[in-house]
Order: structure tokens, then C-alpha cells, then sequence
């Protein structure tokens, strides 16, 4: 990606966190100023966002194109991109994806925050596979196009879980963005390609793809209908119980 857009991005991040939240009109809910960020990242001028299509509100909308950010659960977006397909709007779905974390944790009680850790996880596109499944029905419309924004950030988390410390399942007090590593466009069919590791043979199994992406359970079986719905594989047959593809 370009270094413009790095530093773009950047700026944003010295702009005073509560202006962002506020007149993106996102509140201080957890994660919203990730949210907040992205949002003029995309569009500086908040006469464009929150936009009313028919029932719906669009993150960003100029004329026939529409941008929604999206930081977890693409699923929620089916009813929306079904509704904008119909009324011939071209949608951007923003998915960021953490590349680099790092992690704080807030004592519920004193109100202080640990140091940071670096969490051992560098995330990665197949990160976003899952969420893609969701919505896999609408990436090969013509009118949906993805983009994967890699980016590091800062996880302030709350010791309101429990077991050791209060950390297991403890909430999200806040996501704060760091820097923008990188951004990868998912909008035709070729793109999806980036899911299909270069050392994997023309035929292969899951068992195969597995072992060069490290992905399995529902992760492993939505890369599987996402590059089938894009023809990019192609189920040939069984051997025993083993599925066996060939790339398209």
C-alpha cells in the first residue's frame, strides 16, 4: 500500500480521540473509535455519513456507493447488502483485522492499567475467512467488494471475566489503533486467489490445504466454499472419504 495512505491514516491518530467519536456520532462504545477512525479514513467529510437507505443506515454513502465498516460479525450485514443489491448500490465492507496486538489489561478496581504485552498471534487475510463465509453469498455480485485492513492496535481489556486474574472471557474496554500495516482488496473473483498458497499441488485435499494454512474446523470449510464460489477450485471427486479439488 502506499506510504501516503499509511500517513494519511496516521493523522488521524493525532486528531483528539473524542472529536473522532463524536462527530462520527459512534458514542464511546467498545471498539467504536477503531470504528470512528476508519470511518473518516474513508470519508473526511461527515456530511456522508450515516447515511438513510430506505430502513437502513449506511456508515458512508455518495451517490450509488456505500461503505460499511464492519469490525466483527459480517453476518449482520446480509439483510443490508441484500437491500442495497436490489437498489443497485455498489458496497465496500471495511473488515479490520489486528496485525500486530498488544494488550493492557484495566483493574476494575484501582482503575490502573498493566504495561503492555505483545500478544504472540501476527494476524493475517485468512483471519477475515470465517466472517467472509458469512457473507459469501454476495462477494461474487458484482456489486460487493471487501477490503482487509491489516492494522496494528492497542487491547484494553477489563478484569471482569473470571478464574486467575479475571481474565477469562473478561470484556473490551477499548481498541486503539496503532498503524496502518497494510490493505488488501478483495473485489473480483482473482482476488480470492491470496487464499490459495502458491506450494499447494493443482489437486489437492484438506488435508493438504490445511497443513500450508494452518486452518481447520469452520475456518477450513469456509476457504473451501469461498474459493469454490469464486471457481477457483473445483471438487473432482473422493478417494475414500477424502475430498479431492483441483485449482480453476
Amino acid at each position: 500500500m502506499l506510504e501516503s495512505e499509511k500517513k494519511r491514516f496516521t493523522e488521524l491518530l493525532d486528531r483528539p480521540k473524542e472529536e473522532l467519536l463524536i462527530s462520527a456520532g459512534v458514542g464511546t462504545l467498545s471498539e467504536k473509535y477503531l470504528h470512528a477512525v476508519f470511518k473518516y479514513y474513508y470519508e473526511p467529510d461527515p456530511d456522508f455519513h450515516e447515511v438513510g437507505i430506505g430502513r437502513f443506515t449506511a456508515d458512508i454513502c455518495r451517490d450509488k456507493d456505500i461503505i460499511e465498516i464492519q469490525t466483527r460479525a459480517l453476518k449482520r450485514l446480509r439483510e443490508k447488502l441484500e437491500y442495497y443489491i436490489s437498489e443497485g448500490y455498489y458496497t465496500t465492507i471495511v473488515y479490520p483485522i489486528p496485525h500486530k496486538k498488544w494488550i493492557s489489561w484495566l483493574d476494575s478496581g484501582t482503575g490502573e492499567i498493566s504495561p503492555r504485552r505483545r500478544s504472540p498471534k501476527t494476524g493475517t487475510a485468512y483471519d477475515s475467512i470465517y466472517e467472509l463465509y458469512n457473507i459469501k453469498d454476495y462477494l461474487s455480485s458484482g456489486q460487493v467488494q471487501v477490503v482487509l485492513e491489516l492494522v496494528d492496535v492497542w487491547d484494553i481489556k477489563n478484569t471482569d471475566g473470571y478464574g486467575r486474574g479475571r481474565k477469562h472471557r473478561a470484556t473490551r474496554n477499548d481498541r486503539i489503533p496503532l498503524e496502518l500495516y497494510d490493505e488488501i482488496i478483495l473485489s473480483e473473483p482473482e482476488d480470492y486467489r491470496i487464499f490459495l498458497p502458491e506450494a499447494l499441488p493443482d489437486t489437492f485435499t484438506r488435508k493438504d490445504y490445511t497443513k500450508l494454512t494452518h486452518l481447520d474446523g469452520l475456518a477450513l470449510s469456509g476457504a473451501i466454499k469461498i474459493l469454490e464460489e469464486m471457481r477457483l477450485i473445483e471438487l473432482i471427486g473422493k478417494d475414500g472419504n477424502k475430498f479431492i479439488y483441483t485449482k480453476g
